[in-house]
């Protein structure tokens, strides 16, 4: 250092880098809280929920620390972890709850959904990878419920919820 100005200007430098990562933690702790106990934003990146969802939708979904689990129901849309590859995540239909009996289709025979875990389908069947292919989702993989479709906007129609 070749003056105490440099030594002054340094100092102020590393005085607002420190405020700035203040700033960054504390807005990170307020998005984690608010998308894990408030609402979450999701947009869909597949087609195998049309023709109620586009791929390219941005959504709202209740989070799992709001969510009750033992209060889903069938015909409710979720989005959970894909049991296949864990990083990625499916939105899907629940068609059936634990002890419901699933009826098969040209894949085999009927199943029984287990306990603790949800028999969850596309509503594109064609397209869609679900329950017909890996089996039951358990509970734990379910990553929230959508709520309704905020993007884009009809603005000639409400806001399209997809819960009752």
């Amino acid at each position: 250092f070749t003056s105490l100005r440099e030594i002054f200007t340094l100092m102020d430098n590393v005085r607002k880098f420190v405020r700035l990562g203040k700033r960054l933690v504390l807005a990170g702790c307020v998005y984690k809280t608010f998308t894990q106990h408030c609402y979450d934003f999701w947009i869909i990146n597949e087609n195998s929920m049309e023709p109620t969802l586009y791929d390219g939708q941005l959504v709202v979904s209740c989070p799992p620390g709001r969510l009750d689990l033992e209060q889903l129901k069938r015909g409710d849309v979720v989005l959970a972890k894909n049991p296949t590859c864990p990083r990625e995540y499916v939105c899907k239909r629940i068609v059936g709850l634990q002890g419901d009996r699933v009826p098969g289709d040209y894949r085999g025979p009927e199943m029984f959904v287990p306990a603790g875990q949800v028999w969850l389908e596309g509503d594109n069947r064609a397209v869609s990878r679900d329950s017909n292919t890996y089996g039951a989702v358990p509970l734990g993989l379910i990553q929230g419920k959508l709520i309704c479709v905020v993007w884009p906007m009809d603005l000639n129609q409400k806001l399209h919820c997809l819960h009752q």
